[in-house]
């Protein structure tokens, strides 16, 4: 340590126990920039009514009118078409049989829609829809009449979850099934399934991944705050995370593999809610979205071009009264990253990266059409690419970057402009700054005795997937790159070798240490990396995944980074070396 220094250390800490309180302040309380749309009103008030996207074009199916009184509104047959393109509302042919309580989301199937069961004393119908000639077809009848299911597509064939045999009984009586049944189009054929752990009711079912997502509804009268996940190719069944809310008959819809959860009611007698919830499967985690315009259930929403279309219900609890309208909400989204390296610069790298999943459902590649691909890696995907090679981007997930290009002073600065100069780092000690010595363009040089940068925070780890990546030089064992004041070391070398290695863990029986078998602290330039896809810990080291494990969750405390020493300082953790081009990313990369 250099003479006099350690007084100096310790004003600098108390300094940093200021800096730190004054950004966790400072970055609370921020609000989403989703926006909602009034649209043009659909002809038909209804609410109970079911929906399904063909080609661009939103079809609503039947529903109930307005109740005179309770439950005696008129079952509807009409059919509607909504362009959200145009906004404009088309009259096609009505279903054979009028029916309402049905299915908030119809299964779709080379582009015709199944409209499966419904109706107040519960049906077993199937009658298909083909947009395409404007003309109805029977199907083989469902083996249980039933209301308020929840059906869903997947690999070729339809399932039908839960619901009610049928709703003229007392409400006290209402019992919800737990059948799960799938219809098969070209037999023509209805096969059983494992039921479900726990029958609902006004419920709704969506495919993310091969995996169908159950999401809340009723068992009874008041809606349960449940989210059961059902696998087609086991034909078993798990429990995720379920909603904040206890909801039925809400509108549902995935976006980019995300389950948007839309108003809905505890009961019946009950005020419809204002709320609106996302569910990311990848963290099974819940986050609350833009409320709706008004208190609304029994809508339906659908997801076109990367918006959602919010479409009748009831803004009342019974009688209902029968609803027109139509918001759209649009979202803040963008594709994935063509940069799928995260270097800043897309080029022969990013192309090599491509071809490796090539004709292969992998998202970080799947870059076309906006704003979330179409699941599979295509021409599409590297045409895309081929636009922006030798471009450097502004990447909207790149949420900290340090260059470490300064001449001197004691400020490593974030050149991510949103920060708004918030995540620039305050240097400590004496390093040493090399303007043309780094990988990327300058460097910082750490003595390995007092030298560091610290950090308010930018991440937490257990938020979401995220990337750490950064080019090193030198070092020696047992000393750290990245850590957490008070959490964990991100990246350091294990204190015999040299290897990489993440202390960065959940708290499950896998929440050790993840090493590797590569050294680092040689002489040569390195990009390590540490990744979170929401499921693995991953190392990189020169674009080679080194190591990586099963980890679905990580513990961090918020609190910032260390940037050259470890999580509690100790005098062996500091890096002895060059550091250069500290990027973040609030997404998984493949360094």
């Amino acid at each position: 340590m250099k003479p006099g220094n350690r007084h100096k250390k310790i004003e600098i800490r108390s300094i940093i126990n200021g800096l730190l309180f004054a950004i966790i302040l400072a970055s609370a309380g921020r609000v989403r920039g989703d926006s909602w749309t009034q649209k043009s009103d659909m002809p038909t008030p209804r609410f109970n009514h079911s929906a399904a996207v063909v080609n661009g074009k939103i079809y609503i199916i039947g529903g109930v009118a307005s109740e005179p009184s309770f439950l005696n509104g008129k079952e509807l047959s009409a059919v509607e078409e909504y362009d959200p393109a145009t906004d404009t509302w088309t009259r096609k042919a009505d279903m054979p049989v009028a029916r309402g309580y049905l299915t908030k989301s119809n299964p779709v199937l080379d582009g015709k829609i199944y409209v499966i069961g419904g109706g107040k004393s519960g049906s077993s119908r199937v009658d298909v829809y083909d947009p395409a000639m404007d003309t109805w077809t029977r199907g083989a009848d469902m083996p249980t009449p039933r209301a308020l299911l929840a059906t869903v597509a997947w690999n070729g064939k339809i399932y039908a979850f839960g619901g009610l045999s049928t709703l003229e009984v007392p409400v006290n009586s209402l019992q919800a099934l737990n059948i799960a049944e799938v219809y098969d189009p070209k037999t023509n054929t209805w096969t059983q399934a494992a039921p479900m752990p726990q029958g609902v009711w006004e419920h709704s079912a969506d495919v993310i991944d091969g995996n169908i997502y159950v999401v809340g509804g009723a068992h009874n009268v008041n809606a349960m705050r449940i989210l059961q996940v059902y696998d087609p190719q086991t034909d078993s069944w798990t429990e995720a995370t379920p909603a904040p809310l206890s909801a039925r008959g809400f509108g549902a819809t995935v976006i980019c593999d995300n389950i948007y959860v839309m108003g809905g009611w505890l009961n019946s007698g009950q005020r419809p809610y204002l709320d609106a919830w996302v569910y990311d499967q990848t963290t099974d985690t819940w986050t609350q979205a833009d409320p709706l315009p008004d208190f609304r259930a029994e809508l339906t929403t659908s997801a076109v071009n990367g918006r959602i279309y919010a479409i009748g219900g009831t803004p009342r609890q019974h009688n209902c009264q029968a609803t027109s309208t139509v918001y759209e909400l649009e979202l803040e989204m963008s594709s994935p990253s063509p940069d799928f390296n995260g270097d800043g610069v897309v080029d022969d790298a990013d192309v090599t990266i491509m071809v490796e999943c090539w004709h292969r459902d992998e998202h970080s590649c799947d870059i076309a059409p906006e704003p979330c691909g179409d699941g599979i890696v295509d021409v599409s995907d590297m045409v895309a690419l081929i636009e922006h090679l030798g471009q450097n981007l502004d990447d909207p997930t790149l949420i900290a970057h340090w260059a470490l290009d300064e001449l001197e002073g004691n400020v490593a600065l974030d050149s991510v402009a949103d920060n708004n100069g918030q995540s620039d780092g305050l240097v400590v000690g004496d390093p040493f700054w090399l303007p043309t010595g780094g990988r990327v363009g300058g460097a910082i040089a750490l003595d390995g005795a007092d030298d560091y940068i610290i950090i308010g925070p930018v991440l937490n780890p257990s938020d979401g997937p995220f990337s750490v990546i950064v080019w090193i030089k030198g070092g020696a064992p047992g000393q750290a790159i990245i850590s957490e004041p008070g959490g964990s070391n991100w990246l350091s070398t294990d204190p015999v070798d040299g290897h990489l290695m993440t202390e960065l863990a959940g708290g499950g029986r896998s929440s050790g240490p993840l090493l590797s078998d590569t050294i680092v602290t040689d002489v040569s330039w390195h990009r390590i990396g540490l990744v979170w896809d929401g499921w693995h810990r991953i190392l990189y080291v020169d674009g080679v995944m080194v190591a990586q494990d099963t980890q679905d969750s990580l513990n961090s405390l918020g609190t910032g980074m260390y940037i050259g020493t470890g999580n509690a300082m100790a005098p062996e953790s500091f890096w002895s070396g060059l550091i250069d081009d500290v990027r973040i990313y609030n997404r998984a990369i493949k360094p």
